[in-house]
């Protein structure tokens, strides 16, 4: 019995000193009130690969001093490196959406197309989603054939979309996707 409340113990001070850590640096996971030092080092990401078809495919960065940087890859109107400027408060209110999406507790990768555990369609695209604020970071692999996403990591994709204004350089791409399609489940 003893080991198991030195163990329990050794873990809650583990917790707490690392609490204490993230305070004392001044870094917060609290996406919804980014300070402006938490600012400066936020880079928020969106990468959409291509599907069997005519899927845009293209990276978007958004940096927390209100850079953009966009590449395009396929099926897009630019195929080639962009920059960009987005207002910092363009910025504190994606961040927002993603605390509101509670982006940080969603799984990696249990919405890629190898480990989708819910009915799947083969040849679409993948979203790939990732947020860095000092040392904290965490990425979502949306593979469009899972239908166990929820709606929110949908809806912040698009919000990274428009904070950055892709469309200038994707064009208009809400007729593009795979040419067909097989679901399973």
């Amino acid at each position: 019995m003893a080991p198991v409340r030195l163990l329990v113990s050794v873990l809650a001070g583990i917790v707490l000193f690392s609490i204490f850590l993230r305070r004392a640096s001044g870094k917060s996971s609290d996406l919804a009130s980014l300070t402006d030092d938490d600012l400066k080092t936020l880079t928020i990401r969106l990468e959409r690969t291509q599907c069997f078809g005519s899927c845009p495919a293209y990276a978007v960065a958004i940096h927390g001093d209100g850079r953009i940087e966009y590449v395009g890859k396929e099926h897009v109107r630019v195929k080639e490196s962009k920059s960009g400027r987005v207002d910092p408060g363009t910025i504190k209110a994606l961040a927002l959406q993603f605390a509101q999406a509670k982006f940080l507790s969603l799984p990696e990768d249990d919405y890629s197309e190898a480990k989708c555990k819910c009915r799947h369609c083969t040849d679409f695209a993948t979203a790939i989603v990732e947020i860095n604020v000092g040392s904290l970071s965490h990425r979502v692999n949306h593979y469009y054939g899972c239908a166990c996403p929820p709606k929110a990591l949908f809806e912040l994709e698009s919000a990274i979309d428009k904070a950055a204004n892709s469309e200038q350089w994707t064009g208009d791409t809400s007729k593009q996707g795979p040419f067909g399609t097989t679901c399973f489940g």
